[in-house]
């Protein structure tokens, strides 16, 4: 099989080879002692094309034809000479110099810090709303998931909900913060995500569509 999907081969203490997506790209995990990752790519290559047939649609829907989104609304990148990177809200625009390493660091930390504006309120009202008190709430660059909860009620979140518009991010949120209460996703964890969002299942699909897109405005912003 000539594989034209990119994949990426990493090995590992593994018994046995397996294939998994991280966001576009395909990751051949191998076990230490195999080098060549082609019989396990010919054995699962039907379902090589079924998930890239899905992330592609899920792309196609999400409409992914913008330099970047932040909360949901179209921002064009500008890349010039500029000393000073900078977010422009009135005029939707992301400024920085792509010669200047530092540019995209401090756009991210910019990013971050909109990321923590928008989501304090959100967790104050679900705090007020169903007494659930998380310990820490954390932004970071995450590679597969949304949002995660620990043990110990810290609540992580991906940087990339900044892209999202509020109504889903609110749904992430409240989605995690119900971890705290339910750690596993059964039948009374959905019942009280479904008093917040009775359409919650559209939300999951929005979230597939969203996830690939944003894989690729973030890639546009480090070009």
């Amino acid at each position: 099989m000539k594989m034209e999907i990119k994949y990426k081969i990493e090995h590992r203490k593994v018994k046995y080879p397996r294939l998994e997506f991280k966001g576009l790209q395909l990751l051949v995990i191998l076990p230490l002692e195999i080098n060549d990752p082609y019989e396990i790519i010919e054995k699962r290559k039907k379902w090589i094309q079924k998930k890239w047939n899905i992330i592609q649609e899920a792309i196609k829907k999400a409409n992914v034809s913008k330099d970047f989104m932040i909360f949901g609304e179209t921002y064009i990148i500008e890349r010039n000479k500029t000393e000073i990177p900078t977010i422009d809200r009135s005029s939707k625009k992301i400024r920085l110099n792509p010669e200047n390493p530092k540019h995209q660091k401090i756009i991210l930390k910019n990013l971050k810090n909109l990321l923590k504006i928008k989501i304090k309120p959100i967790i104050e009202e679900y705090t007020k709303k169903y007494s659930i008190y998380p310990n820490k709430i954390m932004i970071k660059s995450q590679q597969t998931k949304w949002g995660s909860c620990s043990n110990k009620k810290n609540i992580s979140l991906n940087l990339k909900l900044v892209c999202l518009p509020e109504k889903i991010i609110k749904y992430i949120i409240f989605h995690e913060m119900t971890h705290l209460k339910h750690k596993r996703h059964n039948q009374t964890f959905w019942q009280i995500i479904s008093l917040e969002f009775p359409n919650y299942k559209e939300q999951e699909q929005k979230l597939l569509e969203y996830w690939f897109a944003t894989e690729i405005f973030f890639k546009n912003l480090a070009k």
